[in-house]
């Protein structure tokens, strides 16, 4: 009696214990150290793509978290001139108010910086002469401003002189001209604010080649007032000028004369076929375009129950030495309508420093970028119907960084590479 007892506490035990054992999940711990193509097992197969370069024209510059402004001259590229826009507010929605007793003694325009163009050592000594203007026209918070688009300045000058300024700094102080004073000295609301100080623009001057980048996220992107009064010293009033206060945006402009790419830039041909080389430049510059129409023809012809398991597409850089060049390539799907989006994959995160060389980034073994398009080349197949994968730099509002890549009839051209099953 007393053995029976015993075994059906522990029966009852057991019953609980076994499905826990059996339906226990694999480990996925260290597969994020594999490479994704090594995963899937099928026929493993290549395809060049028709590709070509096009001008990147109606880049939305309205709101961007980071600016760019300044100038660079390219060997390949031409040049490039990059001009900030913004409001200037006030931080308190109950408006402002500096009396006839405050005295002002100086206002200081603060940026923020994040990286700095070309690629320098950090520490590098530069001098730049930087520019900045009041702006004759309001700039609107709801306009959907453009990498063309632009407004004229009033003449009232709040900087312009020769910076010191240090190479990958952390942020850039420009003492602003008395010709601010009156601008900044306001008795009225925050709306009201913004619509008698107009706005600014951010430049450099041709002779300064180098670009920086303004984190307009950044809290110390601003405009500080310093003044007195009778009674009290030392006192300070921080103008908004980043991106939780004040609209802004970017204007670029290009000078492609005497390069290749200048045919498509003065609009002479659509299109820079991308044979040879493909070119990639941010700012409003180019992007590249792939056709996969006839692949997806034959493809579906010879293997009608096919079943695509990887695909990635390889980009081959024409310079594998170029200091210049960007971080990461990403891709779109153009859609019947012209417009475009993110391809499918890149909802699928992919660490670059434990998978090298993976969804867009620089494979420096190989020499070139790898992005996934695994789902991308599913859902074309599916469709039938390709209008374009358009190929851009990431982040290109807010970097210079840029490259050449090989086209289509290089030695290791641009293509395609999939593993697929009938």
């Amino acid at each position: 009696m007393q053995l029976k007892k015993t075994l059906l506490p522990l029966l009852i035990i057991s019953l609980f214990l076994l499905p826990t054992a059996c339906t226990e999940d694999e480990s996925d711990m260290g597969l994020n150290l594999q490479d994704p193509a090594t995963l899937y097992h099928g026929i493993t197969d290549s395809v060049i793509p028709v590709a070509a370069t096009y001008y990147d024209d109606s880049l939305s510059t309205a709101g961007y978290t980071a600016g760019i402004f300044g100038n660079y001259d390219d060997p390949v590229f031409g040049s490039v001139t990059a001009t900030i826009y913004s409001q200037i507010s006030i931080a308190s929605n109950t408006g402002i108010s500096l009396s006839d007793e405050v005295i002002i003694d100086s206002a200081v325009m603060t940026l923020i910086l994040d990286t700095a163009f070309p690629v320098k050592p950090d520490g590098t000594a530069a001098t730049l002469h930087v520019n900045i203007m009041q702006l004759a026209e309001t700039l609107s918070s709801d306009s959907a401003y453009t990498s063309t688009s632009s407004l004229p300045d009033n003449g009232v000058c709040f900087f312009d002189d020769d910076v010191t300024y240090s190479w990958n700094a952390d942020s850039i102080c420009l003492p602003l001209r008395s010709t601010v004073f009156p601008v900044l000295k306001q008795t009225c609301s925050r709306e009201d604010f913004i619509d008698r100080t107009k706005g600014f623009l951010l430049r450099m001057s041709a002779g300064s080649d180098a670009l920086l980048t303004v984190n307009f996220s950044a809290t110390n992107t601003r405009i500080t007032l310093y003044y007195h009064t009778a009674t009290d010293s030392n006192l300070r009033y921080n103008f908004v000028i980043n991106s939780s206060g004040a609209a802004h945006f970017m204007n670029y402009t290009h000078d492609y004369s005497g390069m290749v790419i200048d045919p498509i830039a003065r609009h002479t041909t659509e299109s820079l076929a991308g044979g040879e080389k493909l070119y990639l430049e941010p700012l409003g510059g180019t992007k590249v375009r792939l056709d996969l129409q006839s692949f997806l023809d034959t493809f579906t012809v010879r293997h009608p129950y096919a079943v695509i398991h990887h695909a990635e597409l390889l980009l081959p850089v024409h310079n594998s030495l170029d200091s210049n060049r960007p971080v990461r390539i990403l891709a779109l799907r153009r859609a019947a309508d012209g417009s475009s989006s993110y391809v499918t994959d890149a909802n699928v995160l992919t660490n670059p420093a434990t998978i090298k060389g993976f969804d867009g980034y620089y494979h420096s073994d190989s020499q070139y970028y790898r992005l996934r398009i695994t789902q991308h080349l599913q859902e074309l197949l599916r469709a039938g119907q390709d209008y374009g994968t358009e190929l851009i730099i990431d982040g290109r509002r807010s970097t210079a960084l840029r490259t050449v890549l090989h086209g289509t009839d290089a030695a290791t051209p641009i293509r395609i590479k999939y593993i697929y099953t009938e």
